[in-house]
């Protein structure tokens, strides 16, 4: 192991003292609510995502998260809209 910088007894290798599952689900939930509403909807949002409603629905629900491509395809498409507005 390797010592961090200026942080006595710490190494490299820390473990992760939080592996809550829920801190995950929030960032899902709240890029899919935000990729619905810059969309116009869960319609809109499953079309675009070539997914189910139901599958939309559930998700912003937090019964689950969707795959990870359908997470960085709402993020892309979020932070494509932000490029444009600015």
């Amino acid at each position: 192991m390797t010592r961090l910088p200026g942080i006595p007894g710490q190494h490299g290798a820390v473990h992760d003292i939080c592996p809550s599952t829920a801190k995950n689900s929030h960032i899902y939930i709240r890029l899919l609510h935000d990729a619905c509403i810059a969309l116009g909807g869960e319609h809109k949002l499953a079309q675009f995502l070539g997914v189910d409603v139901a599958s939309i629905e559930a998700w912003l629900q937090g019964l689950g998260h969707p795959p990870d491509e359908i997470f960085l395809r709402c993020a892309d498409l979020l932070h494509a809209r932000r490029g444009e507005a600015g």
